[in-house]
């Protein structure tokens, strides 16, 4: 909710979208147990794909996890939602039909679920970022986006990285920087809101995929031999500063390039074994 933002809506014709998914969160803990991570794998983020929705857990420093349910707000396709579990009772059937491998070491997840509020998700589209050479939006003022690749703070970061290369390509010149950053950011500040929800999609849908896994295993590999030809999407995004837009465009090449990959040698293995 930035208050320069709704100062430009009014000073200039600028197109603005807050969009709220049906999904929201809800947090819970896992606490440590004998002064030790409460899950085996403490350098990971753990994930509960359930193909509509999801829960995860990211370990913290006092070696509790943050678990997050991600799920519809209110019912939808069978699936309770977040703000209609009201009673222990419900919170109970809930977390026992969908999470039932992690209840033995969460336990005060019915108080956490009853006391913790469910919160939404949302994006922000902005165009311009600017007005003229005398306002400029970077972070989530531009482009707020869902947090399922960990980028709202990096890429407001990178804002900033990027605004300062800007002003030295400008030779100083603040109004040029300005006007000319905002051109080439916000198509970048949209791919990376793009990319953020598809992720979700990957993370709770795909996930649990063998076919998926292995497609993972296959790029890991590629990536090993052919270090700057193959880039994984999310080492792409979260390792390098390959800009979001051309993120998508790389992406959509690989993935032709796999699928036709998978289709010649399913063909060359259904010749060979007639």
């Amino acid at each position: 909710y930035s208050v320069v933002r709704e100062s430009m809506l009014r000073l200039q014709t600028t197109n603005f979208t807050r969009r709220y998914i049906t999904h929201g969160y809800k947090e819970l803990t896992i606490p440590s147990l004998n002064g030790q991570f409460a899950l085996r794998n403490h350098q990971a983020l753990h994930i509960w794909p359930r193909g509509s929705f999801m829960m995860i857990a990211l370990p913290n420093s006092d070696k509790t996890f943050t678990c997050t349910v991600f799920a519809p707000m209110h019912t939808e396709n069978g699936v309770q939602g977040l703000k209609d579990i009201t009673t222990p009772e419900e919170v109970k059937r809930y977390m026992n039909t969908h999470f039932p491998d992690v209840l033995q070491v969460m336990p005060t997840y019915v108080d956490d679920f009853l006391r913790n509020p469910t919160s939404p998700l949302v994006t922000v589209k902005v165009s311009p970022w600017n007005m003229a050479e005398k306002i400029l939006l970077v972070g989530d003022a531009a482009h707020a986006m869902v947090p399922f690749y960990g980028q709202g703070m990096n890429s407001a970061f990178e804002d900033c990285l990027a605004f300062d290369e800007m002003l030295e390509s400008c030779n100083g010149k603040l109004g040029d920087a300005v006007t000319k950053f905002a051109k080439e950011r916000e198509p970048r500040g949209n791919a990376i809101a793009s990319l953020s929800m598809n992720n979700y999609q990957e993370m709770r849908d795909h996930t649990g995929s063998t076919l998926f896994l292995l497609r993972k295993k296959l790029e890991g590999v590629l990536n090993y031999v052919f270090p700057s030809w193959w880039i994984p999407l999310y080492k792409m995004v979260t390792f390098t500063r390959i800009p979001y837009d051309e993120v998508i465009e790389r992406e959509k090449s690989q993935a032709g390039i796999l699928a036709n990959s998978v289709y010649i040698a399913t063909f060359c293995l259904s010749a060979g074994a007639s």
